[in-house]
């Protein structure tokens, strides 16, 4: 039996769920996920491959989450139902305002994606992976009482798989930089910080072309930094289509030859497609120091020298790497 050493009675009963549910002779639903882009990326979808490696693999595998992100999964399974194709933009953030981590599959809103996933797909009742799984066995970590080994030994870290090329903003050449900058409590909408962003952006663009990522769809509390006019920015806002806006800002950073942005979820989706990464943050205490512990480990070995976070006060490294992927 596979276990965690030092385990409490609630993480070895989330694990074993898990196992039971991708070892089962029947269609699994993995989800929904509708947390943060960061976890998703950097916790739920390496947990998914390591569980897929205890059972029958990805096959049976039927992957819920939103906004498009379907090419996330590909390394895992082609199953996927997007949210946003069962319901609004806004139904979906009013539903999902408040905590992000999914620590009860017995939230109401869950049981009602699954519910309507099983409607559509013609499945009966059978095994599910909830996040709640991922978020319990990872508990002792963001409690601080375990180390970042506790999510490697059930974690498999790998690139993923860019989308398809899809039309690129009228007028942005193929060497571009994709620029996302947001608020958040790591970088808080501050006069400093908008001024740094505007500064940044005008630096970057005077080099090469700059693809600057914005959506007008909230599905969370992060707004994004709107450029000024005549910024010489080409912003792309995916709007026009919630259930594929996540898709659309993959298939941009994937093509790109570098992020620059807020330092979050958008900055590790970079190196996870193989594009080097540079981010930014203003207050230390807005996040947990073992995310980006982590996150360094990780991209150090899918790809060295790749990813880096830094404070916004130190503005140096803008310049050397953008020389780099200018070269």
């Amino acid at each position: 039996m596979t276990s965690v050493s030092g385990s409490s009675a609630s993480q070895e009963e989330a694990l074993e769920r898990a196992l039971a549910a991708v070892r089962a002779d029947a269609d699994v639903l993995v989800g929904p996920w509708t947390g943060e882009v960061g976890f998703e990326l950097l916790y739920w979808i390496p947990f998914l491959g390591w569980l897929a490696q205890q059972g029958a693999g990805g096959r049976r595998m039927v992957v819920v989450s939103r906004g498009g992100t379907a090419c996330w999964y590909r390394h895992l399974t082609s199953r996927y139902v997007d949210i946003l194709d069962l319901m609004s933009p806004e139904e979906f953030r009013t539903q999902t305002a408040g905590k992000k981590k999914q620590y009860d599959a017995r939230r109401p809103f869950d049981r009602e994606v699954l519910i309507r996933v099983r409607e559509q797909l013609g499945l009966e009742d059978g095994p599910v992976v909830h996040p709640s799984a991922m978020f319990r066995l990872f508990a002792e970590l963001w409690r601080r009482r375990a180390a970042v080994d506790l999510v490697e030994s059930f974690s498999v870290f790998r690139r993923l798989t860019a989308p398809p090329d899809g039309e690129r903003p009228a007028g942005l050449p193929s060497n571009y930089v994709v620029a996302k900058f947001y608020f958040s409590k790591a970088f808080p909408d501050t006069q400093n910080n908008r001024a740094f962003v505007a500064k940044t952006l005008r630096w970057v663009s005077g080099q090469t072309p700059v693809a600057l990522l914005s959506t007008s769809v909230r599905l969370d509390e992060h707004s994004d930094f709107e450029a000024p006019a005549n910024s010489g920015v080409f912003v792309v806002d995916s709007h026009t289509a919630p259930q594929k806006n996540l898709e659309l800002q993959t298939q941009l950073i994937a093509g790109s030859r570098g992020f620059i942005g807020t330092y979050g979820g958008f900055s590790y989706l970079a190196p996870f497609h193989g594009v080097s990464s540079l981010s930014f943050f203003s207050r230390r205490n807005g996040f947990e120091s073992h995310h980006l512990d982590l996150a360094n480990r990780v991209f150090d070995r899918l790809l060295p020298g790749g990813f880096a976070a830094l404070d916004r006060h130190d503005t140096h490294p803008v310049e050397s790497a953008m020389n780099t992927w200018i070269r």
